[in-house]
């Protein structure tokens, strides 16, 4: 059963029927970021949250998406229900007081919206690699997060990754975040739009971008090549980026084909990951760009 079926099967049994939710539901937090426990909201283990409109907005636009409902206020009501209908889409719209989206979210702006929706499926690395093999126009590019751990800088690299054109972003699968409100509101709705892929073995996946005609950077302080040798390459390229606080691990710095640096200032010690991400993104990505 294709994606686009199941999509319409789902919103069939999902209609537009607004509901004025009772007092019994609870929030699950072990799927929201660790909040404090409340009467507002419960959610299944294959449910998360997207808060905001611009982000509930790409999500809704997504046909990847499973949906399940819209959470909005008396006063936002019809607004929404008038999105849905731009959009042809039919699902459950619930109404609560705006102290409760305020809950649910963790009491973190949410523009009287809130999405609850299935994650989206992460693609393996050979899923990818096949999807890409004849759509790519440039050679192709590939930001890899080797256990970054924050969802906000995943999500913030996200966005990056498709404001420059990057054709996908890699997460390890061991200490990475799952996808959360916090990573799909960071995205500002660019995880809808870019293909997100899960490594299970760095080692071997190296190995397999290189034997792919990849060559693999590693982005660490102190490498060999300054990053913005990086605007002149023609082949497929993958950067590697390591966690916040540790950098890339010993063995990933082993297995790329060469260390890149980004030259910053003797009194700073080091770059934010998300700003490094999108200095090493740009420069690779400049020649098209601009």
């Amino acid at each position: 059963m294709n994606q686009k079926f199941k999509r319409q099967k789902f919103n069939k049994y999902t209609n537009s029927k607004i509901s004025k939710d009772n007092n019994n539901e609870k929030v699950d937090h072990n799927n929201m970021n660790g909040s404090k426990s409340s009467n507002i909201l419960k959610l299944q283990t294959n449910q998360t949250i997207i808060p905001g409109k611009h982000s509930t907005l790409a999500a809704l636009k997504n046909p990847k998406r499973h949906l399940f409902y819209l959470i909005t206020t008396e006063e936002h009501k019809l607004s929404w229900e008038n999105e849905l209908r731009d959009i042809g889409l039919n699902i459950e719209l619930k109404i609560k007081k705006k102290e409760e989206l305020d809950t649910i979210n963790n009491f973190k702006p949410h523009q009287n919206i809130i999405l609850v929706t299935k994650p989206l499926e992460r693609l393996s690395l050979d899923e990818f690699l096949i999807k890409k093999k004849d759509e790519s126009k440039f050679p192709l590019r590939l930001i890899i997060l080797d256990q970054v751990t924050d969802p906000q800088n995943v999500g913030a690299i996200i966005r990056s990754a498709h404001a420059f054109k990057m054709d996908g972003v890699a997460l390890s699968q061991r200490n990475s975040p799952l996808e959360t409100a916090a990573m799909s509101k960071a995205s500002s709705g660019a995880i809808e739009k870019l293909d997100i892929i899960e490594l299970s073995n760095m080692a071997r996946e190296i190995k397999k971008l290189q034997q792919s005609n990849f060559t693999v950077y590693g982005l660490a302080n102190g490498g060999e090549t300054n990053v913005f040798s990086l605007e002149n390459e023609t082949d497929n390229i993958a950067i590697i980026l390591g966690s916040e606080g540790k950098g890339l691990r010993r063995l990933t710095k082993e297995r790329v084909d060469r260390l890149i640096t980004i030259p910053i200032s003797e009194e700073s010690e080091s770059l934010n990951v998300s700003s490094a991400a999108s200095i090493a993104m740009f420069q690779l990505q400049k020649n098209i760009l601009l």
